[in-house]
């Protein structure tokens, strides 16, 4: 791979434009809306070109999306930044069903410390997503509250996340870590949002989900949760089922996970 790099006779205006924007990742007509505002005349193709070839535009699985290399790294290296095909999937379509989910989302959040491999986006049911995404672990929900947004990306807010792990706790895969992050959670969560999260689920979701706002310390949400939850009877278990379990009869939920035993 290259490590100098030259600036193509004519371009100049556009590079040192690029510089200044700093994209992540560009498309065509991005780059053709740059190259008018920097007086650049030529054939959005030839630019892509001539770029590409001088090592200041990185291919990526996705067509039509390019990842740009600013002079800062000394050569046409890529940053290394795991969502950037989740960038260039959503530059290029800006409504595509895909965010930031599960594990990703509480590391992104600044929940949890442990950042997973592969990083996990949540995908809404029945989207198929592109095979630029099949290096990420995919996950189904479609959001009822507002995403978050962190480092330019949409990412499921807390209450999404509780709701998922709370739905469908085997889709999320770092349990024994929860307890040291779930306080700080449940803080930002509102009742009202979780229900609309909720909405539709099994009783054992809203069970699960009352269960973790109390471990978490919201104990007067978990109580005003449970009024709203949808009929059923358990017990609902959290955790692997085949892992010896702590029934918590307030909830009729079988905890395998540790947390009836971590400090809330």
């Amino acid at each position: 791979m290259r490590t100098g790099r030259t600036i193509p006779r004519g371009l100049a205006r556009l590079v040192e434009l690029l510089e200044l924007e700093q994209p992540r990742v560009l498309t065509t007509p991005q780059l053709a809306r740059l190259a008018s505002q920097a007086e650049v005349e030529w054939p959005t193709e030839l630019l892509i070109r001539r770029l590409r070839e001088h090592g200041w535009l990185l291919d990526l699985a996705t067509r039509g999306v390019w990842e740009f290399a600013p002079a800062a790294r000394a050569g046409a290296y890529g940053s290394g930044d795991p969502f950037v095909e989740l960038r260039a999937v959503l530059a290029r379509d800006p409504g595509a069903p895909y965010l930031v989910g599960a594990e990703s989302t509480a590391f992104l959040l600044g929940l949890s410390a442990r950042r997973p491999d592969p990083e996990v986006i949540g995908a809404s049911p029945g989207a198929r997503p592109p095979k630029a995404l099949r290096a990420f672990r995919i996950v189904r929900w479609r959001p009822a509250v507002p995403p978050a947004v962190r480092d330019g990306l949409p990412i499921w807010s807390t209450t999404t996340l509780l709701a998922f792990m709370a739905t469908r706790p085997g889709g999320y895969h770092d349990w024994p870590n929860v307890g040291e992050w779930l306080p700080k959670a449940v803080a930002t969560i509102e009742v009202d949002d979780l229900s609309r999260e909720l909405e539709g689920r099994s009783a054992g979701a809203w069970a699960r989900a009352a269960y973790l706002l109390d471990r978490g310390g919201g104990r007067d949400g978990a109580p005003a949760l449970m009024h709203r939850a949808s009929r059923g009877k358990g017990p609902y278990h959290l955790g692997d089922r085949d892992r010896p379990g702590c029934y918590i009869s307030a909830y009729d939920v079988v905890d395998s996970t540790g947390l009836s035993t971590a400090a809330p």
